[in-house]
């Protein structure tokens, strides 16, 4: 949708609603919801998703108070604390899971091996944790991988992985967020699970792409269980864009 053709639309709804009023029929409560739709409507198709996701919401909250006189704010806040609760508990799940897994064959790896070092098998089975309510994560300079779990309220997280020192095995990231974007830069040759999911918004993994309400996404390497180095990542973002790219 060109510009031209954005403003011709509004002057019309515009001009419309003038039209209607002359006539004593009153379309007025219509116009403002329908030319904030037009606006996400615009910068949707020009792949500016944050700024149509704004513009819907907008146009959303005023029609459900209109029509249904409901506070759409509060059924969307609701409706995220929920779905990020249900989340989390299913994430911290997996992820106390996995780790078992990987202790447990770790276990197996040092019975068959007599002199192997006890104190330093288990260090990279502490997670890394990190939480903030807004804000910015940003991982991209050179680092050691370990699992990690991220959530960040409102803000970016940005993790480069070709920047990663990554150790053997299998290493688990969780990202969070209610309100932003999640971008992750992985190595070509890298063995990646990936689980990505938005509430509302978009969903890019590698050269698959996906927007909307309710997005998921599940993408897996081939090989990925033989690899000797592997990282699973399970990203989320009520509102906002999850993007995983390959360098």
């Amino acid at each position: 949708m060109r510009k031209q053709t954005l403003f011709g639309i509004i002057l019309g709804i515009i001009g419309l609603n003038i039209l209607f009023n002359s006539i004593n029929l009153s379309v007025g409560s219509f116009v403002a919801p329908l030319i904030f739709f037009v606006l996400a409507m615009f910068f949707y198709q020009r792949k500016h998703t944050f700024l149509s996701l704004i513009f819907f919401i907008i146009s959303a909250s005023i029609l459900f108070d209109m029509v249904l006189n409901l506070n759409f704010f509060s059924i969307l806040i609701s409706a995220v604390v929920i779905y990020f609760g249900v989340r989390l508990l299913k994430s911290s799940k997996n992820k106390e899971e996995t780790i078992e897994e990987r202790k447990q064959s770790r276990n197996d790896q040092l019975d068959q091996e007599e002199h192997q070092d006890y104190s330093t098998s288990f260090d990279n089975d502490t997670p890394i944790v990190r939480k903030s309510l807004i804000g910015e994560v940003n991982y991209s300079k050179s680092f050691e991988l370990k699992d990690m779990t991220i959530w960040n309220g409102i803000g970016e997280v940005r993790i480069d992985l070709s920047r990663a020192i990554i150790s053997e095995g299998e290493t688990v990231i969780i990202a969070q967020g209610l309100i932003g974007e999640i971008h992750f830069f992985i190595p070509d040759d890298l063995a990646v699970s990936i689980q990505a999911s938005t509430m509302v918004g978009e969903v890019a993994l590698l050269h698959e792409k996906h927007g909307g309400i309710n997005q998921q996404l599940s993408i897996t390497t081939k090989g990925y269980k033989e690899a000797p180095r592997r990282v699973k990542l399970v990203l989320s973002m009520a509102i906002g864009e999850v993007k995983v790219r390959a360098l």
